[in-house]
């Protein structure tokens, strides 16, 4: 078991940084043995891929994947809405035959964070400032896997320093973090930060209610 702060054990195994090496080894074509070895049998096709195809996942596959992290809860038909709904004009059609890629599983992940804070009318704000058309990733300010791997890294290093988040500290090291990403102007730089501002205090509150939780179900205050 993981835990934050070594404060309070979790249920689930995963980070929000595992999962976001997770993707970005599966962007590049890979997937490390010690995932492989925990991995149910619906995978087994998945991972008996050739070298040079594009993984690709089903529903039920991102499902699982989502099911893996901390205080998390992923359900199929509430992601499949979303995919015809809510978010269609972002996630589109599946990019790897019938099944959805590595970039679309990573703004599935995103819009989960974020709908801990946010109404899907204010997701949709969000993710319209930084992605674009989702049949040409190349014209997003920052692809879904980056800004996933860049929130969840911001949000463990926040943890490291301090259990009590304040927005200061919080803009310090996300505009630390843009000042190395020579590639955006100042008008994406700006984009960039405040989504990154909203998916960190969401994951926050994800990690805070699933707290709560564990004193409502479990009787903590008991031991």
């Amino acid at each position: 078991m993981t835990d934050e702060k070594g404060v309070w054990a979790m249920v689930k195994e995963w980070t929000r940084m595992d999962m976001a090496e997770f993707l970005e080894k599966m962007g590049q074509g890979l997937v490390p043995a010690e995932y492989r070895q925990t991995m149910p049998k619906s995978f087994q096709n998945f991972l008996q891929k050739k070298s040079k195809e594009e993984f690709g996942l089903t529903m039920s596959n991102i499902v699982w994947l989502g099911n893996q992290l901390e205080s998390a809860d992923y359900s199929e038909p509430a992601l499949k809405n979303w995919v015809k709904r809510e978010i269609k004009e972002y996630i589109g059609a599946p990019q790897v035959g019938r099944k959805y890629s590595i970039q679309q599983a990573a703004l599935l992940f995103i819009v989960k964070d974020l709908k801990m804070l946010l109404d899907f009318e204010a997701i949709r704000k969000i993710l319209g400032s930084i992605f674009n058309n989702p049949v040409e990733r190349e014209d997003d300010i920052i692809s879904p896997v980056h800004f996933y791997h860049a929130y969840s890294s911001l949000y463990d290093q926040l943890m490291n320093q301090t259990e009590l988040l304040s927005e200061e500290n919080i803009k310090v090291e996300i505009q630390q973090y843009l000042q190395n990403q020579n590639d955006l102007s100042k008008e994406d730089k700006a984009k960039i930060f405040d989504a990154l501002m909203v998916a960190i205090l969401a994951v926050r509150t994800n990690f805070l209610k699933a707290w709560a939780k564990r004193y409502v179900m479990d009787g903590k205050g008991k031991e």
